[in-house]
Order: structure tokens, then sequence, then C-alpha cells
């Protein structure tokens, strides 16, 4: 049976997580993913600001809400320098029309070999996030940035080996913002986020934690997703 990681989700599962796909890669090749939760903020947030990906050819506001999902390391151990990569995931509102752009990707499930993905609409925006419990949050990984998560409509499932997660269903593409005068630039130009759909299954518990927009508690009602790092490919 899956659980996830006590130390960053005081979670308890209330349904079987079917991940048998994830539990046949050998640990070495599926190292580091993070579950991904539906959750209700305490304190929704309604914003919007400007972005850009290496996708764009300039500057495009967005609106979100949020946050809608929230992810966390499954294996707390490979935390960067016991910096654990948190984000909270805000909904595009009224998000742009489908990308329809083709990038190459390559992920620990297809090792060397490259896949293609065909983006949609964005319909999330990532946002670094630390968590607060007892004691002072730990800090945020100097390589984790801003993200566009992006619709997959079309994947070159022959390229992409099994056994995966579930899915492909999202590609997040490293963004950066502008917010009033303040410019956060992308932090790591080749790491993208490779996102999974996975069976649904009920969680209970809550997170508090911390962004650029404030302190919120999220109540955790589902697990939807999986991701792993992904680079471009050739």
């Amino acid at each position: 049976m899956f659980a996830l990681p006590c130390s960053a989700l005081p979670f308890r599962v209330l349904l079987p997580v079917v991940l048998v796909a994830l539990a046949m890669v050998p640990r070495s090749v599926a190292e580091s993913p993070h579950d991904v939760v539906s959750v209700k903020a305490s304190n929704p947030v309604l914003h919007g600001l400007e972005v850009k990906t290496e996708l764009d050819e300039k500057r495009r506001w967005i609106n979100f809400r949020g946050p809608k999902l929230y992810s966390s390391p499954r294996d707390m151990d490979q935390a960067d320098n016991g910096r654990p990569s948190y984000l909270n995931w805000y909904s595009i509102r009224k998000p742009d029309p489908e990308s329809g752009k083709t990038i190459q990707l390559r992920d620990v499930y297809s090792g060397s070999q490259s896949f293609s993905v065909r983006l949609g609409q964005p319909v999330f925006y990532l946002i670094p996030a630390q968590t607060v419990a007892d004691g002072p949050p730990a800090e945020v990984p100097e390589s984790l940035g801003h993200f566009i998560a992006f619709e997959i409509i079309d994947v070159d499932s022959l390229a992409l080996p099994e056994p995966t997660p579930g899915k492909p269903a999202l590609v997040c593409v490293p963004a950066e913002e502008w917010h009033h005068e303040e410019h956060v630039p992308i932090k790591s130009a080749s790491s993208y986020l490779m996102v999974y759909a996975v069976e649904a299954s009920a969680v209970d518990g809550s997170v508090t934690t911390i962004d650029s927009f404030g302190l919120n508690q999220l109540a955790v009602e589902i697990l939807e997703f999986v991701y792993v790092t992904a680079r471009r490919g050739r």
C-alpha cells in the first residue's frame, strides 16, 4: 500500500492507492517522485501578474486562483540539502488558447530516450512554498523556481516506455515572473516537470504553507498526480 510521507503531509490514506506501475520501477530509476494532491485553501488567493516561458515570444498576463493543488516529495531523504521541494499550484483563469507547440522531453522513465509531447492550454501556475509546522520552515531549494503547467494533448507513447506511474497529463515549463516592481528569474531553465495522472484516492488531513502570497492552511482532499523532473530532449 502506498503512503504519503508524514513528514511532509500528515495525512491518513482513506482508500488504497494503486500505483503498481511505479512500484515496478527500480528505486534508482524512479528517483524522487512528488505527489500532487488537490486542496481547499482556507484563504484563497485571486491575483494576476506577468510571466514568460521559453515558449513565449513576450510577457503575458495571467489571472489565477488557489492554491488548488499542492505537491511534496515522496522521499524526504532525497531533499536538496535538507530543503524539500514544495509547490503550490494555482489554477489559471480564462487561459490562453492551446499552445499547439511540440517539445521533446526525457524523464526518469524514458531514460536517455526522448519522447515528444504536444502542449495544450496553460492550466496551473506553480509557486515554490514552505511548510509551517513546529519550528522554522525549511528553506526553498535554490534551484526551485516557478512553472507554468500545460495540458498534454498528444504524446509519442511509443517513445515513452512502460511502466510509468499513469497517463501523461501535464508538462510544467520553467517561468519567470514580474510582480509589481519585482522580477523573479528562471532558476533552472533545463528543469521541466513531467506530470502523470494516477488513480485518484482520497486523503485526509491538512498542511500549512507559506509562499509569496502569504500563509495558507490547505485541507487535503484527493491524490491526483505524480510528477518527476524532466529535461528537454533533442
